[in-house]
């Protein structure tokens, strides 16, 4: 009897932050900022954030700059993957592959 009383049946560990849209909107904002970064470095220009992205977007090197943008989503994806966070590792992928696809669509 007293046993049932200390027996817990959750076995899923019990993570924080492990929501689809975090992995989503984390990949997004790590993506834009990693694309204004490397653009900035490009263009060498002291231009504003709004221009910035549209210059990249209508550049040749576009689809470059946004793929090298994405090493960092890969790089949280496996702290995602280490830590057990699973829905957040699936925001974080569709997020890539919405990425991509904006990419190849271009």
């Amino acid at each position: 009897m007293k046993e049932d009383m200390y027996f817990d049946d959750s076995s899923e560990p019990k993570n924080s932050f492990d929501n689809f849209f975090i992995g989503l909107l984390g990949s997004f904002a790590m993506t834009a900022i990693m694309v204004y970064l490397v653009s900035k470095g490009y263009l060498k220009e002291d231009i504003g954030v709004k221009e910035t992205f549209k210059i990249v977007f209508h550049s040749m090197e576009f689809s470059s700059i946004m793929i090298a943008s994405l090493i960092p989503s890969l790089i949280l994806f496996f702290v995602f993957y280490k830590t057990e966070r699973w829905q957040s590792a699936y925001g974080l992928i569709v997020a890539v592959l919405l990425s991509m696809a904006l990419v190849f669509c271009r």
